[in-house]
């Protein structure tokens, strides 16, 4: 990647890897092309404060990549034994996480994608990445569809938008699903107390989830769903769940640090029914609100497609969803 190539943006480095940086007033934000097209730092820069749970080294990252920035999952989380049948034909995965025998994260979040275009005027700096399945053999050898993703990474004002459209290139229908396994700072400030700062995400109902971490098709109400929506301090607090997405005007989730004088709000559209929220044991200083199209492992739960969230895009058809995130202070 030359620095010609992303005019209005400048290359900068981030473990060692080349990223683009791009800025407007009050916000600068870091993506990773290489790794995923991942956002890896969104900085406020009135407060100084990083927004993201950034690694310390290459070997922190290495250990566990999806607890940093903003890996994107297509499809997301887990699929039962990597296999899955649709239309008649059997989809076979690599089962890459063997503890549970599944296939996770999708294809996505660690291979290259490539710079479209990086520019700047006086109200917003934007980034466009686009990736092609076409260009990648280990993609296609498992998923005989050719499809392109374009994602275009915006600043407007105090809020960072992510927008992706996804594009069926082949000759048959595709199934599909989109996701972020987003890792936020929490607290937002290095020196704010966690008991100070609270969460909030507009979740419903609770998956109910097997051994391996996979839905059993039950839906229950989860007492801990109705706190969460007013928000509540997350100090000791593990989260590891798949909710889906309340009803109403708002399909977000909410950080609040006072001490640091900002409060986080990250929007999905609807087409992101599931949240998945994770923090570890609740004392590691970040917290994951995953936005999802569909629940984990969709492609095999046999309930209906409005409840899983699977999106079919018939062929040479086209889809787009987005979120923002936005820095307010409070």
């Amino acid at each position: 990647m030359r620095p010609e190539d992303v005019h209005g943006g400048r290359v900068v480095a981030w473990l060692g890897r080349p990223g683009v940086l791009i800025e407007n007033e009050r916000l600068q934000a870091t993506i990773v092309p290489a790794l995923g097209s991942r956002v890896v730092s969104i900085r406020c820069k009135e407060t100084g404060v990083e927004l993201l749970h950034t690694p310390a080294s290459v070997e922190k990252y290495e250990a566990s990549p999806m607890l940093y920035g903003i890996p994107v999952l297509f499809p997301p989380n887990r699929i039962a034994g990597g296999a899955f049948e649709f239309g008649g034909r059997a989809y076979r995965l690599e089962v890459n996480d063997p503890a549970t025998g599944s296939h996770a994260h999708g294809f996505v979040h660690n291979k290259a994608w490539e710079v479209v275009s990086c520019g700047k005027d006086e109200a917003s700096a934007r980034l466009v990445t686009a990736f092609d399945s076409a260009h990648h053999p280990s993609v296609t050898a498992q998923f005989p569809h050719r499809f392109r993703l374009v994602m275009r990474v915006e600043l407007q004002e105090n809020a960072l938008v992510q927008r992706i459209d996804v594009h069926n290139e082949s000759d048959a229908a595709m199934p599909w699903g989109l996701g972020y396994h987003t890792a936020f700072r929490f607290p937002l400030g290095a020196a704010s107390s966690p008991a100070s700062c609270t969460f909030a995400a507009s979740v419903g109902r609770r998956w109910q989830l097997d051994e391996r971490f996979l839905p059993t098709g039950e839906l229950t109400e989860d007492a801990r769903a109705a706190r969460l929506r007013q928000g509540i301090p997350l100090d000791g607090i593990a989260l590891d769940d798949v909710f889906e997405a309340a009803g109403g005007d708002a399909n977000e989730a909410v950080l609040t640090d006072p001490e640091a004088g900002i409060r986080v709000r990250y929007r999905a559209d609807r087409a992101f029914g599931t949240w998945v929220l994770h923090n570890g044991d609740g004392r590691q200083r970040f917290v994951c609100p995953e936005p999802y199209t569909c629940v984990t492992n969709a492609f095999n739960l046999a309930l209906p497609q409005e409840m899983t969230g699977m999106r079919v895009l018939a062929s040479y058809a086209s889809a787009t969803v987005s979120c923002n995130i936005s820095v307010d202070p409070v």
